[in-house]
């Protein structure tokens, strides 16, 4: 044991615990929600014969039997009949070994080699652990080219035990990018020291394919090509090293550039195959997308919805280790700043900038603690020996409340994506609550169905926003044909309708028909629109009742949480056939929160 040092001690306890973890709590459903899309590039192409999506029987039978999905949101439309899947394919290709083991197992245990079986939730569970462990002896290996083995240790046990990083390895998201990503981002960070200390074209090449393989993961991750080009920039000393040692290996940078656009490849081919383009925008939902300017960077901070430093608040260490992190090493100064900075940036324009709800804290940063252990070994480095004791004792305070908030979340006391500070401080250090009478604390539900309606209006007032009837017109009544198609009772931005989180809409609407009418009866629609694009779309058809003259509707909408406070609600009745139909009443109700949690 004496021979066993202290940040080795440190990798292989957090590699058992997280197996551990895995273990006693078994994913039977890994192959779901976002995991199902970064997949289904494999059973598709080496099960289905399908890559192209075109045939939807074997994906209905899938969505029948394991229902992996509440609906095929991963899935937009292509070319020719084809489905393209949403997310781009890099985890697919590190998915695959492990996808190839299971096809292998899966008929050899009884179970059916249909790519969603149990030996498949397993084995690729277990291949996601086993990248999580790369990540966590690989960054042992990258702490010790720079600090001590105990400076080591503490920084391996506080980027792992103290964040975010031991939950989503361990529990909730052991298939999604961030862990893959945070090994890849250590491994770039290696390659990239190993080819300024020896240029070598095998190092360029890892370097390139790890770039390359970061941004096939996901695209934005193409902002990982500033660490390798600034590595080495802080000091005119080290621009000079650097230039020279760019200039004698230029055959360098194009074996670099050639592993990296060999990974971007993939899914080029893809998108021009099942798409017709070589670019291919696969979020075509316009209620979600990159606000730049601002970003919601102080709500991705700091909100008790899922605020990184609020419920990772050991991360403010690392980013107080900036200071330190320049002064002792300079040189590498402007990679580290300007990559965390801008990856910062981009995580939090994103307009779900909480990242849905299958996740404790802030997931989309996880990657990015590969780079800022390095500011803060630098801040433990600096440590007085007078403040070492209440710094530890402060560290380890922080680690225990993020492993029991992590145990909160996955118990459910921790609402996954519905947080509000009432509720934060409601059920801070609880092991059990009373979820029915905190509930009033919480966001409100936003169910997948469209078939959603107020639990109770209690804490609602109500505000008529449309009603026409049609005896009180003076003039003639409005009429739908195939001549005019809509009647219109809505249309107003966000910022006009509530200052407030969410409201409901109660919309009623009857129409009268001809008698001898058997045509499509008529929509009443509800939509939000961002630039002019429909989200949140709801259309309801109006029925007639055996007894009833009149085609009626009656139903509840929900306000989408909306990109801007320019996004408007759109109402209106859509005819959708050539018949004289005549609106006999429009009724539009704003149902607005008298607070907000």
């Amino acid at each position: 044991m004496k021979n066993l040092r202290f940040s080795l001690l440190a990798a292989i306890a957090l590699a058992v615990s997280i197996t551990a973890v895995r273990i006693s709590s078994p994913p039977r459903q890994a192959l779901t929600w976002d995991v199902f899309g970064y997949y289904l590039y494999l059973p598709a192409t080496f099960i289905y014969h399908d890559p192209g999506l075109s045939n939807p029987q074997w994906l209905d039978e899938v969505m029948e039997i394991y229902h992996p999905s509440a609906t095929f949101y991963q899935l937009v439309e292509g070319s020719d009949g084809n489905r393209i899947i949403k997310y781009s394919s890099g985890l697919a290709l590190l998915f695959a070994p492990f996808f190839f083991l299971a096809h292998f197992i899966a008929p050899l245990t009884g179970y059916p080699a249909d790519g969603f079986s149990l030996p498949y939730q397993y084995i690729l569970s277990a291949g996601g652990i086993l990248w999580a462990i790369a990540g966590i002896f690989l960054l042992r290996i990258l702490l010790l080219k720079f600090f001590s083995d105990k400076i080591s240790a503490a920084v391996l046990l506080i980027t792992i035990a103290g964040t975010n990083y031991f939950h989503l390895a361990s529990l909730d998201g052991t298939l999604l990018t961030h862990n893959f990503l945070f090994t890849l981002y250590v491994a770039l960070l290696l390659f990239t020291i190993r080819w300024h200390e020896k240029p070598s074209w095998g190092t360029a090449l890892l370097i390139g394919l790890s770039c390359g393989l970061a941004t096939l993961i996901r695209p934005s991750e193409a902002v990982c090509v500033i660490i390798p080009l600034l590595w080495n920039t802080g000091t005119k000393a080290t621009r000079t090293l650097k230039i020279r040692q760019i200039r004698g290996n230029i055959s360098h940078i194009a074996i670099a550039l050639a592993g990296g656009a060999s990974m971007v490849a993939i899914q080029l081919i893809y998108w021009k195959l099942y798409s017709e383009h070589w670019l291919f925008y696969s979020y075509d939902n316009p209620g979600e997308g990159f606000r730049f300017f601002p970003p919601y960077l102080t709500k991705f901070l700091f909100s008790f919805r899922k605020g990184w430093l609020i419920y990772t608040p050991l991360m403010i260490f690392a980013l107080a280790g900036f200071y330190r992190f320049r002064k002792e090493f300079r040189p590498l100064f402007p990679a580290v700043l300007l990559f965390f900075v801008l990856s910062l940036w981009i995580i939090s324009a994103w307009s779900c900038w909480w990242y849905a709800g299958g996740s404790f804290s802030a997931r989309a940063i996880v990657p990015v603690y590969a780079v800022l252990a390095l500011p803060l070994g630098a801040l433990l480095t600096g440590l007085k020996k007078r403040w070492l004791i209440p710094a530890g004792v402060v560290i380890s305070l922080l680690m225990v409340l993020n492993l029991f908030q992590s145990w909160q979340f996955h118990k459910g006391i921790i609402d996954k994506e519905r947080m509000t500070r009432p509720y934060y401080l409601a059920i801070f250090g609880k092991t059990t609550i009373d979820r029915e009478k905190l509930e009033p604390l919480l966001l409100v539900f936003r169910s997948t169905s469209l078939d959603e309606a107020p639990a109770s209006l209690s804490n609602y007032r109500q505000e008529v926003l449309f009603d026409y009837r049609i005896e009180n017109q003076t003039e003639n009544p409005t009429v739908l044909d195939g001549n005019n198609p809509f009647f219109q009772g809505l249309d107003r931005p966000y910022r006009e309708l509530t200052g407030k989180d969410h409201f409901w809409v109660r919309l009623r609407a009857g129409v009268l028909a001809p008698e001898d009418f058997s045509g499509e009866p008529p929509m009443l629609v509800a939509a939000f629109h961002y630039k002019g694009e429909a989200y949140k779309y709801s259309s309801n058809g109006l029925q007639k009742a055996a007894d009833d003259s009149l085609f009626r509707v009656d139903f509840w909408y929900l306000s989408p949480e909306p990109r801007t406070g320019e996004d408007n609600l759109k109402v209106y009745l859509w005819s959708r056939d050539t018949a004289r139909l005549v609106p006999q009443y429009l009724r539009i109700e704003l149902w607005e929160p008298l607070k907000t949690p």
